[in-house]
């Protein structure tokens, strides 16, 4: 920062002296000698002429004597230079002094007052305090407690931004933002910054489960090719990776790839029991709950019955002409379905493209988000639609919104309709 402010200096006075070194020498060369050699010029051209009338007769001897004695008198005022001769000569100067002191001055205050970024003093002082920290990261170290004291997660993104845009190939820098972009709920550049870090080191296993898990995220639990393609390689690498055996399997689970989801899980089970007799493990209740719905829905497909789902709604979205063109057919429509009375996490997801409007979706329990909490186990219901500017399934300022619809679930599929009337402020 000092440097900055230096180089600033220096190039002020610069610019003053290119505008100053003109006016001064143009002080000097007209006051001091073009006005001094016409006065001498004007003089001896006019003595000249008196002596001619002299000569010629038509001025006697004590004329020519005083007019001469006045053209010297004349002469020796002029070079002695008069009160305004004399601030003639003073007055560029002045504004020689002027300009070398005023232009620095107001090159700062138009800095400061229209060329400098906001907050600028603050973005300094918080790479000098936080900057070891996220240098630590880079380098694969942990940071302490003290490091990042005083200052939130934001900043840390911030900086952390700042160090990556600098060095783009740091792997660990990447794998921590997506980590800290995760803990913002910002799951789209989570997985962009996860990519970021697998690309650099695609061996890395971590960093191919985390990326396959944001993809898992923003596809509403279920896989897609790419990220069905990073288990793939953590588990051809770690047969026995549990978390790749548990985040593979449920969401193959939520896909309906129930043949996989099974043998994952009876896998994951199995090592899970040895490890700790199968006992006491909250994670082991969901793995069980979710291999015993798949083990039923293959029997049924065995027998011929098909996968019948217990829970239905239809549920028509539409958008108000009102806000029609506050969102891009690219956008994304997300349609929820939660719980009446209990926690904000959704029941149920169905995610699709803005341009697909105005469509029909079926929800049922294959869409839902939690095996052991199918959407036909809560009987009272909120069902809403919003469209994501973002891509993300988290609410952000400029979002479409539809009133949520109350809905008491029956035996019978019902309708609900949705209407996207209101832009998120």
């Amino acid at each position: 920062m000092t440097l900055f402010w230096l180089a600033a200096l220096l190039l002020s006075l610069v610019s003053a002296a290119i505008l100053v070194l003109p006016l001064w020498r143009g002080s000097r060369a007209d006051g001091e000698q073009d006005m001094l050699a016409l006065n001498r010029r004007v003089f001896r051209e006019r003595l000249a002429e008196l002596e001619r009338d002299r000569a010629d007769g038509r001025t006697d001897e004590a004329t020519f004597a005083e007019l001469r004695t006045e053209l010297e008198r004349n002469l020796l005022s002029l070079e002695d230079g008069p009160a305004g001769a004399q601030a003639a000569r003073r007055s560029p100067r002045l504004v020689s002094l002027l300009v070398v002191v005023l232009l620095p001055l107001l090159t700062f205050a138009f800095y400061y007052g229209v060329a400098a970024p906001r907050g600028l003093p603050a973005w300094w002082q918080l790479r000098v305090e936080m900057g070891p920290s996220v240098d630590k990261l880079m380098r694969g170290e942990a940071p302490t407690e003290a490091d990042a004291a005083g200052h939130t997660l934001v900043d840390f993104v911030r900086l952390l931004q700042d160090r990556l845009q600098r060095d783009p190939r740091n792997a660990d820098g990447w794998f921590m933002l997506g980590i800290a972009y995760m803990q913002l709920e910002m799951v789209q550049q989570a997985s962009t910054a996860f990519e970021h870090a697998w690309r650099l080191r695609p061996e890395e296993s971590r960093y191919a489960l985390l990326y396959a898990q944001s993809r898992v995220f923003s596809n509403e639990g279920q896989l897609d090719p790419q990220s069905r393609k990073l288990l793939e390689s953590v588990l051809a690498r770690e047969p026995a990776h549990e978390g790749a055996l548990l985040m593979y399997g449920l969401s193959a689970y939520r896909s309906g790839d129930y043949g996989t989801a099974v043998a994952l899980l009876e896998r994951l089970q199995q090592q899970r029991a040895e490890r700790n007799g199968g006992t006491g493990s909250p994670m082991l209740a969901q793995v069980d709950a979710a291999l015993a719905d798949a083990r039923q829905r293959l029997r049924l497909v065995a027998d011929g019955k098909g996968v019948v789902a217990k829970a239905g709604l239809r549920v028509k979205v539409r958008v108000d002409r009102a806000v029609a063109g506050e969102y891009s057919a690219d956008d994304t429509l997300y349609v929820f379905a939660r719980a009446l009375a209990g926690p904000p996490m959704p029941l149920a997801v169905v995610k699709r493209r803005a341009g697909e409007l105005p469509l029909t979706i079926e929800l049922d329990d294959s869409q839902s988000m939690l095996p052991q909490q199918p959407l036909s186990s809560v009987p009272e219901i909120t069902v809403t639609a919003r469209i994501s500017r973002h891509g993300g399934p988290e609410p952000q300022p400029g979002d479409l919104e539809a009133v949520a619809v109350p809905v008491r679930q029956g035996k019978e599929v019902q309708t609900v309709e949705l209407v996207l009337q209101s832009v998120r402020q």
